[in-house]
């Protein structure tokens, strides 16, 4: 009896074995790989990097807006070229003419630091003058900065260069300022005006923006109330006005200061990255003229 019992015992344990044995197969299997549900997630791809900043151009935009009073948006779709208006202040209009130059061998290749236009624009100077005109706006930061260092520039053209300036009409604020402008044109007056309204707008922080603010800034430079009234909204000044918003369009003016030369050439060119070297150019530009005569 205490024999079979043994044996009993004995086989009992041999499959007791057997047992733990394949168990711990089975949980040396299952620790081979993580379960499904664990397994770790693929990481998420990268995010692509933004893209380069592009360096501010010396120059404020059109808005995208006509009636926006924020200059500071590209503008959209070009309008339709308006009808040609007398020139301002019954100055007589000269026709330039729109064909190449003779000579190739320029250093400001068209398209990077110029371009021209498709139709010459009738100029407001004398016959035998290179016009250089600069569409600007009170309101613009870039043609504050450059203001200074084109003053300067303008004091040493040669006799056969006429400077000017064309109040740009983007919207109601432009409109305003561009009155401004003229106005002070009319009563000769800019020498004055002309420096004190940037001063007033950039410096002081006055908008000017209102016709009673600035007939008493008028009053301030030495300019009677009287004399402001007659000249603010006449017909000198309306006539002025429509020509430039006529050349805000044919200019195809998308930013300013921009400075065209003799109705042709306008100096919007991408390259164009300092006040240095938009002088440069128009001053390229201007001997192509001469060359032409």
């Amino acid at each position: 009896m205490l024999h079979g019992v043994t044996t009993m015992t004995d086989s009992h344990m041999t499959r007791i074995r057997l047992l733990l044995a394949a168990g711990a197969l089975a949980l040396v299997a299952a620790c081979g790989q993580a379960p499904d549900s664990q397994a770790t997630a693929p990481a998420p791809a990268s995010e692509s990097p933004p893209a380069a900043i592009a360096a501010p151009a010396e120059s404020t935009p059109a808005p995208a807006d006509p009636t926006a009073t924020a200059v500071e948006e590209s503008a959209g779709t070009e309008a339709a070229a308006a009808a040609p208006s007398a020139a301002p202040l019954g100055k007589e209009i000269v026709l330039a003419d729109n064909s190449a130059p003779a000579k190739t061998d320029w250093q400001y290749a068209e398209g990077e630091y110029f371009n021209r236009l498709t139709s010459a624009q009738g100029t407001s100077s004398s016959a035998g003058k290179i016009e250089v005109a600069e569409v600007f706006w009170y309101g613009c930061g870039h043609c504050y900065n450059l203001e200074p260092v084109l003053s300067d520039w303008v004091k040493k053209l040669p006799a056969d260069v006429s400077f000017v300036r064309i109040p740009v009409m983007w919207n109601p604020v432009n409109e305003i300022h561009g009155r401004v402008y003229y106005t002070a044109e009319a009563l000769g007056k800019l020498d004055v005006i002309n420096p004190a309204m940037f001063k007033a707008i950039h410096v002081e922080n006055r908008p000017l923006t209102e016709e009673g603010a600035i007939r008493e800034f008028f009053v301030q430079n030495g300019v009677s109330a009287e004399d402001f009234n007659k000249t603010f909204r006449s017909f000198a000044v309306e006539s002025a006005l429509k020509r430039a918003k006529d050349l805000t369009v044919k200019y195809r003016v998308r930013g300013v200061p921009l400075l065209v030369v003799d109705g042709k050439y306008t100096t919007d060119g991408p390259k164009i990255r300092s006040h240095q070297d938009l002088l440069a150019v128009t001053e390229e530009l201007i001997q192509r003229e001469r060359q032409r005569t």
